[in-house]
């Protein structure tokens, strides 16, 4: 680091994780630079970096689902994998507080807040670019009955990710509601047509939240605030659903309340059945489960006969079945056993018990971020794999900026080296 380095180059960096995310693995090299980062402040601090508020909840956060993941290495069904997985995690705590002493700088969260609306605007515009010619801005064709943007034609990510981002656009433009109301229906849009309904419950999350929070800021009537919001979002709702991919998605969804378990296993794209094999694992495996990011090598011994998720692995010859759970609870179990399950409960414990005992000012800064936390890790929904490279990236950088806004830096963000920029 150079004194030639200002507070918002460090911003910049922190941005371009999000900015790369859609680019494969490329959001490694930034990661890589403020795990560096994270290294050295806490060499240089040490114990004063530590009795930070923040640097306390965060290292208490990613205490909760670290040492289950380093207690499943023991018995794991892939020691090898779950046990670089547990040494890999620890560039996401250092990465973590790297975020949390660049947003102590001034007026660094308005700027990261503002370039992550920018990027989800694009995302948006971007992906209803593709839903009306059928190619993104780069050229992407647009998947079969489902939009991804951004994300290219080999991963189905846009549905997931962009409710994680859409809290930041939306809040961006708080100060102009019907911006915020028109941001809001075509992020919704591009939502459903991208066909995640995880997704579709997350972004609901994140549109409930703002709701409630955006009536009783204005001292407007609820009523008044839910017409408006029903009628936006039953137009949006009706003219995405128009979209043949959407309609089916929709159709599939409804098979929920069909009362025949096949049907409600097909509702779920066959995750009823994945759910009872992770049921089993957690059963044989209480303790410690069947390792982290081992599930796939465990599901074969649990898998009834006709199990649609059952293949061989072409390289080595071995029998492999899903790579996770697809529902956060489900997964931290089975991978890490009741010691994970704990390690969940303590997390969303301690994340919520924060957000309350923080002050007002605090909250209305850390509020995108919240946001943006719960549409990830909101307990009862579908869920992307919550250990594996790409995501915990994402979700681990969120909680550090969590952290970082509701308990800012005190002891070390004011001193003279700090005002040159320089770690």
């Amino acid at each position: 680091m150079t004194r030639s380095l200002k507070p918002q180059h460090f911003t910049w960096l922190v941005f371009s994780c999000f900015l790369l995310f859609p680019i494969s693995r490329s959001v490694e090299l930034p990661v890589l630079i403020m795990t560096i980062g994270g290294g050295i402040l806490a060499y240089k601090y040490g114990r004063a970096l530590f009795r930070e508020p923040a640097v306390r909840l965060f290292t208490l956060l990613f205490a909760c689902i670290w040492l289950p993941i380093l207690f499943s290495v023991p018995d794991s069904y892939d020691p090898l994998k779950s046990g670089s997985t547990s040494l890999a995690f620890i560039r996401l705590y250092l990465s973590g507080l790297f975020v949390i002493w660049a947003l102590s700088k001034q007026n660094q969260v308005p700027l990261l807040i503002k370039l992550l609306a920018w990027l989800t605007a694009f995302w948006v515009v971007d992906a209803l670019f593709q839903a009306a010619t059928g190619h993104d801005l780069f050229g992407y064709a647009q998947l079969p009955a489902r939009l991804n943007g951004v994300f290219g034609e080999r991963q189905l990510r846009l549905g997931n990710a962009l409710p994680v981002l859409a809290p930041f656009l939306l809040l961006a433009l708080r100060h102009k509601p019907i911006l915020m109301l028109l941001a809001a229906a075509m992020t919704g849009a591009v939502v459903i047509l991208a066909g995640s309904r995880g997704g579709w419950v997350s972004f609901g999350l994140v549109c409930a939240w703002l709701f409630i929070s955006e009536t009783r800021r204005r001292g407007v009537p609820l009523w008044k605030m839910s017409v408006v919001a029903a009628l936006i979002g039953l137009a949006g709702t009706f003219a995405a659903f128009e979209n043949p991919g959407a309609k089916q998605r929709l159709d599939q969804t409804l098979l929920l309340f069909s009362g025949d378990e096949t049907k409600i296993d097909q509702a779920l794209s066959f995750r009823w059945t994945l759910w009872k094999d992770a049921f089993a694992m957690i059963d044989a495996h209480p303790v410690n489960g069947v390792g982290v990011r081992a599930f796939r090598y465990a599901y074969p011994e649990f898998a009834q006969p006709g199990d649609p998720f059952i293949s061989t692995n072409e390289a080595t010859g071995r029998p492999t079945g899903a790579f996770y759970a697809h529902q956060i609870a489900l997964e931290v179990t089975s991978e890490t056993g009741l010691i994970g399950l704990v390690g969940l409960g303590l997390f969303y414990t301690l994340l919520v018990r924060y957000w309350r005992s923080a002050n007002p000012e605090r909250r209305i800064l850390a509020l995108p971020f919240a946001m943006a936390a719960l549409a990830w890790v909101f307990p009862f929904n579908t869920h992307p794999s919550f250990y594996t490279a790409q995501w915990s990236v994402m979700i681990w950088l969120l909680i550090a900026m969590l952290c970082a806004t509701l308990l800012p830096l005190q002891r070390i963000a004011d001193t003279p080296t700090d005002k040159t920029g320089v770690i």
